[in-house]
C-alpha cells in the first residue's frame, strides 16, 4: 500500500521532496498544496515587455548561482536539460555624494584603501580556518574558531571602519542575502560567501536560460496534476492515525505524514497544536522584518542613475542609500544584465527592493512581498542544533532554508533529504562530491539519523 504525504509549499524545499518522492509511485502518493499562484517560492520569474511587443522572462529574487557549491543543482539542471548561461555579478553603490563600483577608482575606493587593506588580511586568516568548513565533515567543521564568532566582531578585531562596512561591505552582501542581520552572521559564514563575491571584482556565474520558472516548468512535469497553487492550508491536525490536512475552504484530507516545506513561522502557525519543542524552535527562527521585503518589478529605468558608472548597461546591480539608518538601501537588480536575452538596457528588466522613489504606474508589472531567514550565530549553532529533534515526530517533517542555509541549493537538498528519509532514493550518486555534500546537510537538516546515500 503507497504511503500518502502531504506536502506544504512549493519553493525549492517542498518541490525537491515532491520530485525525490514522485521518482517511487508504487511506493508514495502525495498531493502539494501552495499558497501562492505559481510554484517557486522565492523563485519567482516574470515576464518583461520587448521593443517587438513580446516578452522575456527574467527572474526577480533567486537569478543565479555558482556552480562550485551548486553540486546538486548542476546535476538537476543537466538531468532537465536545462541549458546554462554565463553572467556576471558586479555591483555600484551610490551613498550620499560618495560612489562605489567594482573595478573603479573613485575618491571613496583611495580612502577606505588602508581598510580594503584590512579586509584583505581579514579574510586571509579566517580563509585559512574556513578550510575545516571546506569539507563535508562535521568532525573538522567544529574545529573551526569562526564558527563562533560574529562578523561584526571579526570586523572589529581587524579595526575596520563603519564607513567601509556601510559604503561597500554591506551593500555587497545585501545583494544576495536580503536581509538586514548579515553582520550577526558567523564570520566563518560570512567569508565563505567571499571566496566567491570580491569587494574590488565582479565575479563570473552561471544563470538559467528562461529564468527558474523553465526549471520549475521541467522538474513537475511528472507530478503537475499533485500540485495545487491557490491552495492555502489552515490547518495540520495529528493523531494516532495520520494527518489531516485543511485548506482555506475547509476541506479535510488525511494523510500518514507531512512535510512542512514552508517558513517557519508558517509551519508554527499551522499545527493545531503544536509542541512544546515545535513552538520553541520554530518560534525563534527569526526573518527579516523590515528592510528587503517587498520588491517591485518595473522597466522606469529613472530609478538608475546616469552617470559614468554605466548601470544600466553594464552593471547587475545597483544600490542606492537613503535615510538615516546606515544600512537602509534601495536595491535593484538589473536583470537585463544579469540574464543577457532580450533587448538589454533599450527594454530595461528591473526589479526594485525597498523603493525610495515608487516606479512609474504604467511601468510597474508587479508587485511582491518576500521572507527572508537571518542566519545569526543563534540560528547557526543553536536552532540548526534543534531542528533534528522536531523531525518526525508525530508524523511531522520539516524543510527549508531555515533548516540549512538560504540558498536554491540548500533548500533543495533539504527537501531531498527529507524524501530520502521517507524512503526515496537519493538521484546524483554518480556524482561523489554532490552525494557527499547531500550527506553533509541532510544530517545538518535530520541528524545523525540521517540515510545516507551512497
Amino acid at each position: 500500500m503507497r504511503e500518502r504525504i502531504a506536502i506544504v509549499g512549493a519553493g525549492a524545499a517542498g518541490l525537491g521532496a515532491a520530485w525525490a518522492l514522485s521518482r517511487h509511485p508504487d511506493r508514495f502518493d502525495f498531493e502539494v498544496y501552495e499558497t501562492a499562484a505559481t510554484v517557486g517560492g522565492n523563485a519567482r520569474t516574470a515576464d518583461f515587455p520587448q521593443r517587438d511587443g513580446g516578452t522575456v522572462p527574467a527572474d526577480i529574487a533567486v537569478t543565479a548561482f555558482i556552480p562550485s557549491v551548486y553540486h546538486n543543482h548542476v546535476e538537476l539542471m543537466s538531468l532537465l536539460g536545462i541549458e546554462a548561461v554565463g553572467t556576471r555579478f558586479s555591483y555600484a553603490v551610490h551613498y550620499g555624494d560618495d560612489v562605489y563600483a567594482h573595478d573603479l577608482d573613485t575618491p571613496l575606493r583611495r580612502r577606505l584603501a588602508g581598510d580594503i587593506a584590512a579586509f584583505r588580511r581579514l579574510l586571509r586568516t579566517v580563509g585559512r580556518c574556513n578550510a575545516l568548513n571546506k569539507r563535508p565533515s562535521w568532525s573538522t567543521t567544529v574545529l573551526n574558531p569562526f564558527n563562533y564568532v560574529t562578523m561584526r566582531r571579526a570586523l572589529d578585531l581587524w579595526g575596520i571602519s563603519q564607513e567601509f562596512r556601510y559604503k561597500v561591505l554591506k551593500p555587497l552582501f545585501v545583494n544576495f542575502v536580503l536581509t538586514s542581520g548579515v553582520f550577526a552572521m558567523p564570520a566563518s559564514v560570512f567569508v565563505r560567501y567571499m571566496d566567491f563575491f570580491d569587494i574590488e571584482h565582479s565575479t563570473p556565474m552561471i544563470t538559467w536560460q528562461g529564468g527558474t520558472r523553465a526549471v520549475h516548468a521541467r522538474l513537475i512535469e511528472g507530478f503537475a496534476d499533485r500540485i495545487h497553487v491557490g491552495r492555502p492550508v489552515t490547518g495540520l491536525f495529528r493523531g494516532p492515525d495520520g494527518v489531516r490536512v485543511r485548506d482555506a475552504d475547509g476541506v479535510t484530507e488525511r494523510f500518514d505524514q507531512a512535510i512542512l516545506a514552508c517558513n517557519a513561522n508558517h509551519a508554527l502557525a499551522l499545527l493545531q497544536p503544536p509542541g512544546a519543542m515545535e513552538r520553541r524552535v520554530l518560534g525563534a527562527v527569526r526573518y527579516e522584518s523590515d528592510l528587503h521585503r517587498d520588491a517591485v518589478v518595473h522597466t522606469d529605468a529613472s530609478l538608475l542613475p546616469d552617470d559614468h558608472l554605466h548601470v544600466s548597461g553594464t552593471r547587475s546591480t545597483f544600490v542606492r542609500h537613503f535615510g538615516d539608518r546606515p544600512d537602509n538601501y534601495e536595491i535593484t537588480y538589473i536583470m537585463h544584465n544579469q540574464q543577457p536575452w532580450g533587448d538589454g538596457a533599450v527594454s530595461p528588466c528591473l526589479v526594485t527592493y525597498n523603493a525610495r522613489r515608487q516606479p512609474d504606474p504604467a511601468k510597474v508589472i508587479s508587485r511582491h512581498r518576500f521572507q527572508h531567514v537571518v542566519h545569526d550565530l543563534r540560528h547557526t549553532l543553536v536552532l540548526h542544533a534543534l531542528v533534528p529533534l522536531l523531525q518526525g515526530r508525530r508524523r511531522t517533517w520539516y524543510c527549508g532554508a531555515h533548516t540549512t542555509f538560504n540558498s536554491q541549493e540548500h533548500a533543495f537538498l533539504s527537501g531531498l533529504a527529507v524524501a530520502r528519509q521517507l524512503g526515496a532514493d537519493y538521484p546524483f550518486t554518480a556524482n561523489k562530491e554532490a552525494t557527499r555534500w547531500f550527506n553533509f546537510y541532510g544530517r545538518m537538516c535530520l541528524g545523525m539519523r540521517f540515510r545516507t546515500a551512497r
